[in-house]
């Protein structure tokens, strides 16, 4: 039945592979829980706060760590065990999510500890990103690369379905709201500590490691290999640039929700949220199934210039129900544009430098877009939070019209020949059903 069912669906053929079942189930624990805490996150300090500035410090305090740990996270992943990092990695933020649920437990809860453990779990997350990003090509064969690469992104936005709404029926419901943001954030420990276990179960084959070099190097080559490679630097800027003018809008949400609703309620905010997820996965499962397609580069184009546009539209929407949408919308498009671009990262960087490579991607999520949380704060704060939004947003098209838009070797990426690159790349043989 399980075999049928991978054959049906072309997204689903990556799982296959037994330590890749594990891995992507273990990482789908962990993510959730990190939906869980972000939520849970805003909501307390818009609770302590009432502030768009403090939520865009927020960010701030996730992306000082993001800095410098996710380049010295990308040469770690190129020469050490990354299995042994991500499960130590994910024991410490186990440890910090304990702390963080005492303090709101206990009643003590201060701006500053949400702070302080968002840095925390920053550094951590992005230490480990790289190697996230480098480990799951080891686990399947190189044919399932496209369908890895779409069920890893369907990660995130289909946690977002739920995980939010766990947090804001727990906030809602359990206490009075800081009794369930508590229960919320072990639970989200709980989650990560899932991932270790599962990560603790895989087997991986030997992989070629970068040569030895001092870290400085080793980084300094990861930025030349990108730099003398056109159309990784432009998918990798593109990332850059959405992340920063876009994908930061969910620093606002709050906001919005409060406008529209006259509350920021935890069910209002985690159902915006959730669309968002529906959105996303939706992207991410259409991505997926296309690898082969040949206008792979105006898949990725279209993906990057509609998610921009839809978010000038979200930030003028009179109607709540039509931000849902809108949200929906936005993270399908961003989703096209991820998956397809991570794909042919995946496809076409040799092993060696995969970890740097994908962990200049990965400052998308644990930089870029924090940044970009501080900077949309900052400009709500002054501007008011749709002026802000619309700003931002309209950037972000213009990079794609005057960048990846422009490019030729962009627009005639043949989905065909990146999937053949793939193939050529040498691999060792996964363990399948067992």
């Amino acid at each position: 039945m399980f075999t049928r069912l991978v054959n049906s669906f072309p997204l689903l053929n990556a799982l296959v592979h037994r330590d890749f079942r594990y891995y992507w189930g273990g990482h789908t624990f962990a993510v959730s829980g990190q939906q869980m805490a972000t939520m849970t996150q805003m909501w307390l300090i818009f609770e302590l706060t009432g502030s768009a500035l403090q939520l865009g410090l927020l960010g701030l305090a996730r992306a000082i760590p993001g800095v410098a740990l996710n380049l010295v996270g990308g040469v770690l992943a190129d020469k050490v065990d990354q299995r042994r990092l991500l499960m130590y990695s994910n024991v410490g933020m186990t440890a910090l999510y304990f702390i963080l649920a005492s303090l709101v437990l206990s009643g003590s809860l201060e701006v500053w500890h949400i702070m302080a453990v968002v840095f925390g779990t920053g550094a951590f997350e992005a230490f480990q990103q790289p190697s996230r990003q480098a480990i799951f090509p080891n686990l399947i064969d190189r044919k399932d690369m496209m369908s890895a690469v779409g069920l890893n992104s369907t990660i995130h936005p289909g946690t977002r379905i739920f995980a939010p709404l766990i947090a804001g029926v727990l906030i809602d419901q359990v206490g009075m709201g800081l009794e369930g943001a508590a229960a919320a954030l072990y639970l989200v420990g709980g989650l990560y500590f899932t991932f270790s276990i599962a990560l603790s179960r895989i087997h991986m084959a030997p992989v070629q490691r970068a040569r030895s070099g001092s870290g400085f190097q080793s980084m300094v080559q990861g930025f030349r290999y990108v730099a003398n490679h056109r159309i990784f630097m432009l998918l990798i800027m593109t990332s850059f640039s959405s992340a920063i003018f876009g994908m930061a809008h969910v620093t606002l949400l709050p906001v919005f929700t409060e406008k529209l609703m006259g509350e920021s309620t935890g069910f209002y905010l985690a159902l915006l949220t959730s669309a968002g997820g529906v959105g996303g996965l939706a992207g991410a499962f259409v991505a997926g199934s296309l690898g082969s397609i040949r206008r792979r580069g105006w898949l990725m184009i279209g993906g990057a210039g509609s998610f921009g546009l839809s978010l000038i539209l979200f930030a003028i929407s009179p109607w709540y129900w039509l931000l849902v949408a809108l949200e929906w919308l936005a993270s399908a498009s961003n989703q096209m544009f991820s998956v397809t671009g991570q794909g042919t990262l995946h496809a076409l960087v040799p092993d060696e430098y995969r970890g740097r490579v994908m962990g200049l991607w990965g400052m998308t999520h644990t930089v870029a877009q924090p940044l970009g949380g501080l900077q949309m704060g900052g400009m709500a704060q002054l501007l008011g939070a749709s002026t802000a939004l619309v700003i931002s947003a309209s950037v972000a098209v213009g990079f794609v019209v005057f960048g990846i838009g422009r490019d030729a070797s962009v627009r005639n990426l043949d989905g065909s020949q990146v999937l053949a690159a793939a193939r050529r790349e040498s691999a060792p043989t996964p363990a399948v059903e067992g």
